[in-house]
Formats: structure tokens, sequence, C-alpha cells
């Protein structure tokens, strides 16, 4: 038989009412009853909601204050057209995957991890600049994100929720676009961006918390340790961020390995991530060119052309705010670790963005770009500690809510911050882009390109005088550009004639002058001008042997002597001039773009070029 006390009270009354022959409950209320069992079970108690609400609040306010300004000027910069840099490393790739190669027939000085990035971004329809800017912004984005991921649980006893990482990773994607947004169109996608997609998630992944068991954590080792050394490929002076990971990796006391277990996975994980970039150059490059480039003529010459001493970065006409704002962050995560707020292992942040600073210093150089490590590890710092404050006073109780409302109050004013910093960036002030580029076919206007225009950079002239030389030209046709932009050789859809994609490598005059305290001694300056006339005497022989079809002067080029590329020729290649001259005749000009035609060939006048008419 049924036992009433062991049936639930509403059910007890139902039997009873039975069996009594009355009426029972009203009808209905047992429908009503078992659907509010059934809600009970699947909606959250009063004090899950409330921890819920409690988890997510502080990286969703991060996110949604400043969300419509980091949203319009990423939408914008999508819209922008490539620079000069980003152009060289597209003809790059382009002549890599028709057969030349890299470092040999293609002499550039920078790392081929930017050649590989370009390689891929040309295989999934980069060559449309508007793609080619969606796939840097996706993957930059996408690594924001993953560093956002890991940022929970340094100030908390129990591992982070799922939504927990969701909404920090979100909040994180917002803040650190922000920051990439208030670059200008030319500062991104470049060199020190692309190599922020693997040194973010390194360090990020060295924020969490180490995984139980010996093997779990030599593989997490090892990725934090190849993420980080595929950078060097990039830009070797980012060894420095490698250097400092390693160095906190020891004395972090929180691993079940031994600093000797914990040294050798670190090393074997950092020789795995060179391999990528290493294969890169054994299927696609020439290794010993890469390495005399890298070892010999960077140290010996390039590193004097543009040189800037600590003081001119810094100065009152650099970003001056912004290394102040990552010393601070700096000490402030420094504090936090010696007080032991935070553990150990957040020493690899409070440290980054010192390493980004030193790393500018190195370069001598300070471009806008050089600032993408410093400028997004800064802000990384900060929203470190915001998550830990959040983490450590969220559930406190009301009696003692005012560390709560203090992590509320800090979290809201630098969303706050960041929000008030988007009014500084160059994309939304360029409102015309909204409209001038919202189509593939506004983007081909003149009007278009006009607005990317500078005084040594001409993006329609260029496509004038590509299309000139698609029409003029065979397929198979080699074309030598003197100048800075190998780009034109890309929309063209034809190969240099010899690996001298650059003017200073044959126009010394900069390396010579140098700069202001990094200025060649007698004994290094004639090992420039060595070089220079090896470089000559090597692109003359070239060109003897077999003649391009035409040449391309570009006017107002940086790093040459006189504002006539053809007289700046003249002045640092004499023989080569000479040569030229007897061999070429000026055929058409478009602005600052002058196009020479070997005598013997005969361009195809038969109609204009679709992109001139």
């Amino acid at each position: 038989m049924l036992d009433c006390e062991d049936v639930p009270q509403p059910a007890v009354k139902v039997v009873r009412g039975a069996v009594a022959g009355g009426e029972g409950p009203p009808r209905g209320s047992l429908a009503a009853s078992t659907l509010t069992s059934r809600r009970r079970l699947w909606l959250p108690s009063s004090k899950s909601r409330i921890d819920l609400v409690r988890r997510v609040l502080a990286p969703l306010i991060l996110a949604l204050l400043p969300i419509f300004w980091v949203g319009d000027a990423t939408y914008r910069a999508s819209l922008a057209a490539l620079g000069r840099d980003q152009g060289i490393f597209q003809y790059v790739a382009w002549a890599v995957r028709r057969g030349e190669v890299d470092y040999r027939d293609i002499r550039d000085v920078n790392g081929p991890l930017v050649h590989m990035i370009h390689l891929l971004f040309l295989a999934l329809g980069g060559a449309d600049e508007h793609r080619f800017r969606v796939l840097d912004l996706s993957v930059t984005g996408a690594s924001f994100a993953f560093a956002g991921w890991c940022l929970p649980g340094l100030a908390s006893r129990s591992r982070p929720k799922w939504f927990e990482r969701v909404t920090w990773a979100f909040a994180t994607c917002v803040v650190l676009c922000g920051q990439y947004q208030l670059y200008l169109p030319w500062n991104q996608a470049q060199r020190e961006s692309f190599c922020d997609w693997f040194l973010l998630p390194s360090i990020a992944l060295q924020l969490t918390r180490t995984s139980t068991g010996p093997r779990a954590e030599s593989g997490k080792i090892m990725c934090i340790a190849a993420l980080s050394s595929i950078t060097w490929f990039g830009k070797p002076s980012f060894a420095l961020f490698t250097f400092m990971q390693l160095t906190v990796l020891l004395v972090d006391q929180d691993w079940s390995l031994g600093r000797k277990s914990k040294l050798a996975w670190f090393i074997f994980g950092a020789v795995l991530g060179v391999l990528a970039p290493l294969g890169y150059l054994v299927v696609f490059g020439n290794l010993s060119s890469f390495l005399r480039i890298s070892l010999l003529d960077v140290p010996q010459i390039y590193r004097f052309i543009w040189a800037k001493s600590s003081q001119e970065i810094f100065g009152d006409d650099g970003p001056l705010l912004l290394g102040v704002g990552g010393l601070a962050a700096c000490a402030l995560v420094l504090a936090l670790v010696a007080t032991r707020e935070l553990p150990r292992r957040a020493l690899v942040v409070a440290l980054a963005p010192v390493c980004a600073i030193a790393n500018v210093v190195v370069q001598h150089k300070g471009f806008g770009y050089h600032f993408h490590p410093l400028s997004a590890t800064t802000r990384l710092a900060f929203l470190l500690v915001i998550a830990m404050l959040w983490e450590r006073f969220r559930s406190v109780s009301q009696k003692n809510s005012l560390g709560r409302l203090a992590a509320l109050f800090v979290t809201v004013s630098y969303a706050v911050e960041v929000a008030a910093s988007m009014k500084g960036s160059p994309l939304l002030h360029n409102v015309w882009l909204l409209s001038g580029g919202e189509t593939a076919e506004r983007r081909q206007t003149e009007e278009y390109f006009q607005t990317f225009k500078s005084h040594d950079f001409f993006p329609w002239e260029m496509r004038q005088a590509a299309a000139y030389l698609r029409a003029s030209t065979d397929s198979m046709a080699k074309i030598q550009v003197y100048g800075m932009d190998p780009y034109l050789l890309f929309l063209a859809e034809r190969k240099s004639a010899t690996p001298y994609i650059y003017a200073y490598d044959l126009n010394d005059d900069a390396a010579l002058d140098g700069g202001w305290s990094s200025r060649p001694n007698p004994m290094e300056a004639a090992k420039i001008r060595d070089a220079r006339d090896s470089h000559e005497r090597d692109m003359l022989s070239r060109l003897q042997e077999a003649p391009p079809e035409a040449f391309v002067f570009i006017d107002r080029a940086p790093l040459i002597s006189y504002p006539d590329a053809w007289d700046d020729f003249r002045y640092c290649c004499v023989a080569s001039a000479d040569w030229v001259a007897s061999k070429y005749h000026p055929a058409r000009a478009f602005g600052d773009v002058h196009i020479w035609m070997r005598n013997a060939a005969v361009p195809n006048e038969g109609g204009t070029p679709p992109l001139l008419r």
C-alpha cells in the first residue's frame, strides 16, 4: 500500500480528496504544480542567479560601454587600403607563390614570419585589400579573445566557469581591439601586430593555473615556449619576451616540475616553435641568404637607417603617455605580486610592458607600429588587475560591500577610459571612409585611393602604372622598380628583374648619415660603401644578362637623395644609369611614377587599360 507519509504534500491532498469522494484540487492545479517543478529543475536558484550576475558583471561592463566606438572603428579599418609595408609583403608572398626563392631572388630584411602570414592570406583571398583587412582584424581579435579567456582565476580558489571565461574573452577582445584601432591603417597589419598574435596567447597561457600532473604541465610549457619563439622570425628583438617568460617560469613555484625539467621542456618547446619558419625557409627561401642578410647586413648597414635614440623615441614628439602607462602597469602588478595579492606567475604580465619598451629602444627606429606590444600588454595588465579585484570582492557580504563597490567603480572608470580613448582613433576621424569605401566599386575609384596618398606614397598612380604595364608587357615579363614600392609589381602581376626592390640597397646616403646617436664610424662607413657597390654590380650584371621589359622610377621615394628618382639613380648608380639610358626610353608618367620601356619592346597601344578609362 501507498504510505501517505512518503508522498509529497500536494500528492497527499489529491489522494485524500479522491478517497473522500470530494471534488479534489481545482482543475489544472496539478499541471501547474508539475510545470513549476520542472522550472525549478531548469532555472537556477536565486543564489545561483546572483552568483552568475556577479561573475559576468565586470567583463560585460568593460565590453559593452565602449563596444559601439570600437566596433565602428574596426569596421572602418576593414575598408582601408593597404599601405607601403603591407604592399611590400604582398609582393614578396605573390612572387614566392610563383617560384621566386625568398631572400635570394627577393632581398628583404624582414623575417619569414611576415612572409608566411601574407602567403596564407593570399591563399585565403587576401589579394583583395578589403578581405586582407578582414582577415587581419579577425585573427587579431581572436588572439585578444584567447588572452581574455585566460584572465579569470588568479584570485579565486575555484576554477572559473566557462561562461565567466567567455565574458572575459569578450571584454578583452573589445578593450584590446580598442587600442589596435588607435593606430593608423598604415601601422596596422604590421610586423609587431603579427607577432602579438603569438606573444599575447603565450603570455596569457602562462597566467593560467598550472595543470596537475607532469604530462599536462610539460605540454603547457611547450605551448608557451613555441608561441613565444616563433615571434623571433618576425622581429629578433622579441627574444627579450621569451627570456623574460623563461625567467618567470623558473621562479614560479606553483608547478610540480622542478627547474631543470621546466627549462628542458621550455627549450624543447622553443625549438618546436622555430620549426615552422625554418621549414618555410627550406621550402620557399634560401637559408644562407637569410642568415647573411640578418646576421651581417642588418647590423652592419640597416641599423643606421633612420636611427633614433631613446630620448628621441620617447620624448615630447613620441608616445610619452603610452610609455608612462606601461611603466605604471608594470609597477602596479609588481606591487600586487609583492604583497601576494597575485601569484608569481602574474610577473609575466608585469614585465611584458618593460620588455615592449626595450623592444622599441633596441630597434633604434621608433616607428608607430613598433608600439603594438607595449599598448597591448599595458591594457592586458590593467585588465588583469580589474579581474583580480572583481574576483576578490564580488562575493563579499552586504555588510562588507565597500570592496565590491570599489571594484565596480574601477571597472566602470576603465571602461569609460577605453571609450574616451577612441576619440583619438584616426579611423573615427575619417568620416568619408564609411561612404567612400563601402562597396567594392567605390574602393576602386581615384577618390578612394587619394584618401591614402601621402608625400611619398601614391596608391592611385601606382595602380595606373600597373594597369599600363599589364597592357604593355607580356605576362612573363620582368620589371625593375627604383623606389620603395614593389607593391606596384604585385598590382601589375610582374616579377622583379633583380632581387633589389628597395632603393636603400643602391643608395647608401641614409645609412652613412645615420642618426643623432647612431652614426657609422669610418670602418663601418667603408663596409656600407662596399656593400652598396657590390649590390650595384650584381644588379647590373643581372640586368645585362636578362634585360627587363621596363624600368619604373618613383619620385620622392623614402631614402633617396634627390626628389627625382631618375636623377637619384644617376647620382648613386652611374654605371647602371648609363646602361639604362642606352637601352630604355621614357614611355609614360603617372604623376610621380615614371615608366621607361626597353627600346626593343613595342608597347601594346591597341587600347587603354581598363583602370585608365
